[in-house]
């Protein structure tokens, strides 16, 4: 038993060890920490944060994008993404996640919101989160419309859509699988002849679509700006296959209309969220996990 105990504390102790080693990367490096609440909790979709302090009990870390402090967040489980050199390949890069609570929130004398953080508890890397396709559905994806690349204001009744929701909703095309940087997309031979009858790996469109996380709860709307990457015809099914990947997120913007934005940690924001809840979903409906 005495030796069993002994070794539960050293492999503790090493985990430990480890966390205590990154906040030590992630703090030196200036690493940006992407901090994530589960769904409902904020509507603030891009919190940013710096790592100020660390110890073995826990650690501060400082909120620019927010600009008050609030007590609302106390207590709270968060998630923080980050990415980091390793030590020990040089040019290679980390991107990991772990999971924490927030103790206090701190307007400081400078103006700047400081989140007391708890000691995290487990390390995972976020790149098989983030690159993971997941099978979907209507239920989890219920609308998407692809137009022209675009920005701005923009008469939406007179641009014409590539892909409309009308369209999906007809079954004329549908979503395959997702990830939280792409999507491919099963479009009818028919709807491609009129649509896209000569389609161009590398082109821009605009896309808006909405993930829904559980069945029958609220949608979340999404706007991203993607590449064409793949076309396959499957003369088989009759079905073209279009690959694209995410290299923007959008937002409406009350003056401005449409605005675009470089992805942070190569993702759309919040995105990643629904994609491993899904694949977690589908583990759980194989019985491959509980």
């Amino acid at each position: 038993m005495c030796a069993l105990w002994s070794k539960d504390k050293d492999d503790t102790g090493r985990k430990r060890q480890i966390i205590l080693d990154l906040l030590e990367d992630i703090r030196d490096q200036r690493a940006k920490l992407k901090l994530e609440f589960d769904e409902g909790v904020t509507s603030i979709k891009d919190l940013t944060g710096t790592l100020l302090d660390y110890d073995d009990a826990g650690l501060t870390v400082e909120v620019s994008s927010l600009k008050g402090a609030t007590k609302a967040f106390d207590g709270l489980i968060l998630s923080c993404y980050f990415r980091v050199r390793d030590r020990e390949a040089r040019g290679r890069e980390q991107y990991l996640t772990f999971d924490t609570s927030v103790r206090s929130v701190t307007m400081r004398p400078s103006g700047m919101v400081h989140f007391s953080l708890a000691f995290p508890q487990n390390l995972k890397s976020a790149q098989l989160r983030r690159s993971v396709r997941v099978k979907v559905d209507s239920r989890k994806v219920p609308e998407l419309t692809v137009w022209p690349d675009f920005s701005g204001w923009q008469d939406m009744n007179k641009l014409t859509a590539v892909l409309s929701a009308e369209q999906m909703a007809n079954r004329e095309f549908k979503v395959d699988n997702f990830s939280a940087n792409g999507l491919r997309l099963l479009v009818s031979s028919a709807l491609m002849h009129t649509a896209l009858p000569e389609p161009v790996k590398g082109v821009r469109y605009a896309m808006h679509f909405r993930a829904v996380a559980e069945p029958g709860g609220p949608a979340a709307a999404f706007w991203a700006q993607a590449v064409l990457r793949n076309v396959f015809r499957d003369p088989q099914t009759s079905e073209t296959a279009l690959g694209f990947e995410f290299v923007a997120e959008g937002h409406m913007d009350e003056n401005d209309g449409l605005v675009w934005r470089p992805l942070k940690f190569d993702e759309v924001t919040g995105l990643g969220k629904f994609v491993f809840k899904w694949n977690l979903d589908l583990y759980r409906e194989k019985g491959m996990g509980s």
